[in-house]
Order: C-alpha cells, then sequence, then structure tokens
C-alpha cells in the first residue's frame, strides 16, 4: 500500500467504511503485534490484549488522526505505548493492593507509587496537553522553546499549558480517589 493508497484508505475509514478499516487492520497488525511484544517484553497474553485494545482505541479515535503529525503505523505504536502504560499502571496498582491487602498492614508511600500515578495521568490526557506539560516538566524547555518547537506564539503555549495542567489535575484526583 503506497502513501497515496494508505491516505485514501484512512479517509475511507474516518468516513466509516469497514472495508478500508480491513485493509488498515491487515496491514498495519504484524508490526503493531510485534511492537507490543516487545513493549510486554514477550508476554504474548499481554501483547494479543494491548494490540486488540489499539484497533479499538484507533477505530474510536481515528477522526482525531492528523497525518501532518506523524504515519498512521507512528500514532498506532503511539496509542500502543499509552495504553501499555495504563495497563501496567493498572497490573501495578493491583498488585500493590493485593499486597497491602495480605499484610494489612500500613507501610509508608514510596516515590514510585506518586510518579506512577503521574505517568497514568499523563497518559489518558489528549496528545496535544501531553505534549506541553512532557516538553515544559520532563524535558525542562522553556515557554520560547516550546513555542518554537510546536509553531506557535508563546501566548498560546501558556494557554494550552495552562488547560494542560487544570485537565493534568482533574484526571490524576481521579485516580487518587479510585485508589
Amino acid at each position: 500500500m503506497n502513501v497515496d493508497s494508505e491516505t485514501f484508505t484512512i479517509h475511507a475509514a474516518k468516513k466509516g467504511s469497514e472495508q478500508a478499516w480491513r485493509e488498515l487492520f491487515e496491514r498495519h497488525f504484524d508490526a503493531v503485534y510485534q511492537f507490543c511484544i516487545a513493549l510486554a517484553y514477550g508476554r504474548h497474553d499481554l501483547a494479543e490484549e494491548l494490540a486488540q485494545q489499539v484497533f479499538v482505541t484507533a477505530a474510536r479515535r481515528i477522526r482525531r488522526f492528523d497525518p501532518d503529525q506523524a504515519t498512521f503505523r507512528a500514532w498506532l505504536f503511539g496509542i500502543a505505548k499509552n495504553r501499555h502504560m495504563v495497563i501496567r499502571a493498572g497490573e501495578q496498582r493491583r498488585k500493590r493492593h493485593e499486597d497491602s491487602s495480605a499484610k494489612r498492614d500500613s507501610e509508608p508511600v514510596t516515590q514510585a507509587e506518586p510518579d506512577l500515578l503521574v505517568h497514568e495521568a499523563l497518559a489518558r490526557l489528549p496528545r496535544h496537553y501531553r505534549v506541553v506539560l512532557e516538553a515544559k516538566y520532563i524535558r525542562g524547555l522553556s515557554m520560547k522553546e516550546i513555542a518554537a518547537d510546536r509553531g506557535a506564539s508563546i501566548e498560546a503555549i501558556e494557554s494550552q499549558l495552562r488547560r494542560a495542567r487544570a485537565g493534568f489535575a482533574r484526571v490524576y484526583e481521579q485516580m487518587r480517589t479510585l485508589e
């Protein structure tokens, strides 16, 4: 499938064509599955679940796909990475809960637990929020650098960062109350 035919197929999928989805699935499933195996450290059960979730998520969000931001396969890989972080965070939360239930002891919270919640909350944010938050707080870029990177004004980045922080705070608080 060349770039032009893939673009046509993506547009058809955005309009709801099942045939287009089948073509995209067949074209990208093996690569996505192999990527998921690598993410899951060879756990085929987790890789299968992850690959299925990637395509379900992609089907729901196809209208958000922007070919100017990434290739379709790279977009699928991004979904896989985000879903993997969510699944691992859930597994780790479940394991912590099981361990704490078994011990019935109150142990001090380790630094890894808040970090895990932070990464899971970031993974649940829309991509454009996640990008500016990671640029500012993980990569340590200045507003001027982020604006230049994103091709936007400093004011637009400041506004987007305010909305991203508010969105992060909501998601993070929801996750903390669920634990």
